[in-house]
């Protein structure tokens, strides 16, 4: 992991634990805070380091855009989750953002499967899977959808910052 500054691990932290309780009580990630982190990572970095630290913070909320808006596009996630991993990306870096998108879809992956299970809906899931492919238009395929299996996708994705950041404080 790239180290990060103590105030921009803090101010990450602090974000995606908003957003993992925002999303578990309402269903939603907001924008104040979402934006809010972007502003503060080109900010903090810009100020902090200037403008290799305005680069770094660019890179990394452009690498969140790459990734994540085409899967917004494919209605597989929300545009709160694509905010909140711009500004994952934003504070953290691209190539800290590279080890946090791997990390998420593993604990997402694994998340997914339990609910899936739990609420007995593996079959249903199978059978969707073509149909995801094949972009089908459908409120149980799209995130967020009313017949979804709601995922609050920002959970992993705090767990997924955290790890990181607790594995770059023990190296």
């Amino acid at each position: 992991m790239t180290p990060l500054p103590e105030f921009a691990e803090a101010v990450l932290a602090a974000v995606v634990l908003i957003a993992a309780a925002t999303d578990l009580k309402r269903r939603e990630i907001p924008n104040w805070l979402t934006l809010g982190g972007i502003l503060a990572g080109l900010g903090l970095h810009g100020w902090l380091q200037g403008w290799q630290g305005l680069k770094f913070s660019a890179a990394g909320l452009g690498l969140a855009a790459l990734i994540f808006i085409p899967l917004f596009i494919m209605r597989w996630l929300g545009g709160g989750d694509v905010k909140l991993m711009g500004a994952v990306g934003a504070l953290a870096g691209a190539q800290n953002m590279i080890l946090i998108f791997v990390l998420d879809a593993i604990l997402g992956g694994i998340a997914a499967l339990v609910l899936v299970i739990v609420r007995g809906r593996f079959l249903r899931t199978l059978r969707n899977i073509p149909r995801m492919f094949r972009l089908e238009r459908d409120s149980e395929l799209e995130a967020g959808g009313e017949r979804s299996m709601g995922l609050p996708r920002a959970v992993t994705i705090a767990a997924a910052t955290l790890l990181v950041l607790w594995g770059s404080s023990r190296g």
